[in-house]
């Protein structure tokens, strides 16, 4: 478990459009055609804005979201395609935490308290039942209903387990 008490370094406007795209499921490739940009300008971007963020360096784009949006350097995203009926269960939300929180699939899954082996299918699952782009989509959406972020009480929680960047 990885924690800093160093201050956030302020994102620049083009690592807030870079994450706004992030947030919103996109790739890195997909980011690039988006916005206009060298591929590898996207991955100097999201190297940057790991560093400001103080996430490992290799850690999951859904951590990189959650860090974004629990030290506000970005609001979060609209709901509007989110399935209507969508409602998280509790083992689901557990698992959306963990995919916040964790980049590798031992951690997801000891996080999450199911067996490594079924991380990528229920994260599937979870993926499809909110309508999501990707596991970094639903992070974010996440956060817009409530369930990342806050000690469950609307309060932004003081900081979030960085630890199992992928190795």
């Amino acid at each position: 478990m990885t924690t800093t008490s160093a201050p956030i370094t302020p994102i620049t406007p083009a690592q807030k459009q870079v994450a706004e795209h992030l947030i919103s499921g996109l790739t890195t490739s997909e980011i690039a055609a988006e916005g206009h940009l060298l591929r590898t300008s996207v991955t100097a971007h999201i190297r940057a804005l790991r560093r400001n963020l103080h996430c490992p360096p290799r850690s999951s784009h859904p951590v990189l979201v959650h860090a974004l949006l629990l030290h506000r350097q970005i609001p979060p995203p609209s709901l509007a395609a989110l399935r209507p009926s969508f409602a998280a269960d509790e083992d689901q939300q557990r698992l959306m935490k963990a995919l916040a929180e964790h980049s590798a699939t031992a951690a997801i899954a000891r996080a999450a308290n199911i067996d490594p082996a079924d991380v990528e299918h229920l994260t599937g699952d979870l993926v499809r039942a909110a309508g999501a782009a990707n596991a970094t989509q639903l992070v974010g959406w996440g956060h817009a209903l409530g369930l990342l972020g806050t000690n469950g009480q609307g309060v932004p929680e003081a900081s979030a387990d960085r630890e199992g960047a992928a190795r």
